[in-house]
């Protein structure tokens, strides 16, 4: 399976979650300083590529808010 960066997007999705789970989820986010949402797909991108459904070097996607930032002067003044 090849994945390029232009075929992968994120969508939104929602999803009914035990509220127990939901309060887990929070917490081990947070341990981790990062979203609920970001520690999610970050976990089961790590079991894909631990099953073999994604190949060992797919990483998570960057940050996406705000459209592409390459190429921008990023330089601190």
């Amino acid at each position: 399976m090849f994945l390029t960066c232009w075929m992968r997007e994120r969508k939104p999705v929602a999803y009914r979650i035990d509220s127990t789970i939901l309060e887990v989820l929070n917490k081990l986010a947070k341990e981790k300083n990062t979203s609920v949402n970001r520690f999610i797909e970050s976990h089961f991108l790590k079991v894909a590529i631990e099953r073999g459904m994604l190949p060992e070097d797919t990483e998570l996607l960057g940050e996406t808010r705000g459209g592409n930032r390459k190429g921008k002067n990023t330089e601190k003044v």
